[in-house]
């Protein structure tokens, strides 16, 4: 159905949809001015209080006159029923107390921790080994070992050959005066080393001591003696009263009830029930004529005259709902309404972005039978930009793929706007209302960023018809048209950009989508005049504003 209005012509016409627009900002600033009155601040805050169940029941106990069916009555029964609890009366004399003291103080000392220490280690399954050993006595020793190894060496034959000394012969005959024959030296074998080496140890004043040991008991230890100094620890009065207090009932009361809901209540409501707000709301509850002193009525009398206002029924009726959701969602960005004398310079530039960051001239493209002027060719009046095409012999620049920048003879003139020194953003809406004129010249509402592509054609006229292009980062080219008729009055030219989509629309009607191969990067926008076939006379594309938003989160 969206198709068959665009080709009939049948979609909003652009005075109704400004003419709604304006109406609905309208009431949204009169909304957005009323919600801060103090008008409503009062309704508001009259309609809180009485309608709140406390002004009920302020009503009703005002009425009854019985200051049991209070709250007020009902805390201050608690408290007293707290107050006489044991358990908070113990607490209080715990707190109050020196036990309690003296215990935290010795809690997580290093005494109790050398203790707990102690005990742990007493209790421990290595300690209760250690109590059951046996004595330890010479013959359990590495020494002993080495002496039984001696003595059985020493039994050995070759040591007794070795140990035993030669025998000594008788001569019958006169001693020789030739001097005795050397005593053969016996080779020493691993046997006799070894046993050489145990002699020298046997005979040590070292081996003598351990072998005259006493027997070593539980007793000689030092488990021994940490038991002694568990003992007498244990046995110390800030031991035991830290240990008799830890297991009271007084400590167990204390644990129980520090820090509960029971305390917090109970010092809740004696704070509560000390306050001058509570003595007084006691006193007025208590007095029957209390009635007569309050300002209730006269609150309610003035909420109900409130509640008739028109603005205030206007405001209750409109502030919830979806009227104005297409306001609260965005948030202008950028914008011109042209109102100015002549075109703002602050914020376009009247030349390529790239031609005047690098040649800082203005150059024409190939196929384009115009050349850019800095000037000439706007026209600023009654809100409204003209970019006028016109004939016009003038020199300029053109660029060739193959030849790069060269000079040229242009016939026609006409310029260019874009925002790449001041603004570029990454999705949102970019509208404007545009007039594209001569559907045969090539004007263009139309979206860059630093690179050729991606590039968007919001709207565009050429051949005769309005077309609407996307040329892609990755190289893919997206387009539709429409017929020549959109080009001769104003329309409101929309690109909706979202992660997901690019939409276009004319006054508010969806005319082409494109889902995939979106643009990443932050884009500028552009107006162009110009032409690529020639015509008779003067062109222009008339704009009457530019407005461009960002979605709120």
């Amino acid at each position: 159905m969206a198709s068959l209005r665009l080709l009939l012509g049948m979609i909003p016409s652009t005075s109704k949809i400004e003419k709604a627009e304006k109406a609905l900002i309208t009431e949204f600033e009169k909304l957005q001015v009323f919600s801060e009155s103090e008008v409503l601040a009062r309704y508001v805050e009259l309609d809180g209080l009485i309608n709140s169940s406390d002004f009920v029941q302020k009503c009703k106990e005002i009425k009854s006159l019985q200051y049991k069916n209070s709250e007020e009555y009902e805390n201050e029964k608690e408290y007293n029923s707290l107050k006489k609890s044991k358990d908070i009366n113990l607490y209080f004399k715990t707190i109050a107390g020196t036990s309690l003291k003296r215990f935290k103080e010795m809690d997580g000392s290093g005494k109790i921790l050398d203790f707990e220490t102690l005990e742990n280690f007493i209790e421990s399954p290595a300690f209760r080994e250690k109590q059951k050993m046996k004595p330890f006595t010479f013959k359990d020793t590495d020494e002993y070992r080495k002496f039984d190894e001696y003595k059985s060496l020493k039994r050995d034959p070759e040591i007794k050959a070795f140990l035993k000394p030669p025998k000594k012969t008788r001569s019958f005959f006169r001693k020789s005066k030739k001097k005795p024959e050397p005593r053969v030296e016996i080779p020493k074998t691993k046997t006799i080393l070894r046993y050489e080496e145990l002699a020298r140890l046997v005979k040590s004043p070292e081996f003598l001591a351990k072998k005259n040991m006493k027997p070593i008991t539980f007793k000689d230890s030092e488990e021994y003696k940490k038991l002694l100094e568990y003992k007498r620890i244990k046995g110390s009065i800030e031991i035991k009263e830290f240990y008799k207090f830890k297991g009271s009932r007084e400590y167990a009361n204390f644990l129980n009830t520090d820090d509960s809901s029971r305390l917090k209540r109970y010092n809740e409501l004696k704070e509560y029930v000390a306050t001058p707000g509570f003595k007084q709301r006691k006193e007025y509850l208590l007095d029957r004529k209390r009635f007569e002193k309050t300002e209730m009525f006269k609150e309610i009398k003035e909420y109900k005259k409130l509640k008739k206002n028109e603005d205030v029924i206007w405001y209750f009726k409109i502030k919830d709902s979806d009227k104005f959701d297409i306001l609260r969602s965005r948030e202008l960005t950028f914008s011109d309404e042209f109102d100015g004398e002549k075109l703002d310079t602050k914020k376009w530039l009247t030349n390529h972005y790239w031609g005047e960051k690098l040649l800082k001239d203005r150059y024409s493209a190939e196929s384009d039978l115009h050349a850019f002027t800095e000037k000439e060719n706007f026209e600023v009046r009654n809100s409204i930009l003209k970019i006028n095409t016109k004939p016009q012999k003038i020199t300029g620049k053109v660029w060739s793929t193959s030849k790069g920048f060269s000079t040229k003879e242009f016939s026609y003139s006409s310029g260019l706007i874009n925002s790449g020194n001041t603004f570029r953003q990454k999705y949102g809406v970019f509208s404007a209302k545009i007039k594209l004129g001569n559907p045969l010249a090539k004007n263009a509402f139309w979206m860059l960023a630093d690179k050729i592509t991606p590039h968007i054609d919001i709207c565009r006229t050429s051949r005769g018809k309005i077309w609407l292009d996307y040329f892609s980062a990755g190289g893919r080219t997206a387009r539709t048209s429409l017929g020549s008729h959109y080009s001769k009055n104003y329309f409101i030219y929309t690109l909706e950009w979202t992660p997901e989509k690019l939409a276009w629309k004319i006054n508010g009607t969806e005319v082409y989508t494109q889902t995939s191969d979106l643009p990443q990067e932050p884009m500028y926008v552009l107006f162009a005049g110009g032409l690529d076939k020639p015509i008779s006379g003067m062109t222009s594309m008339d704009i009457d504003w530019i407005r461009v938003y960002k979605t709120k989160n």
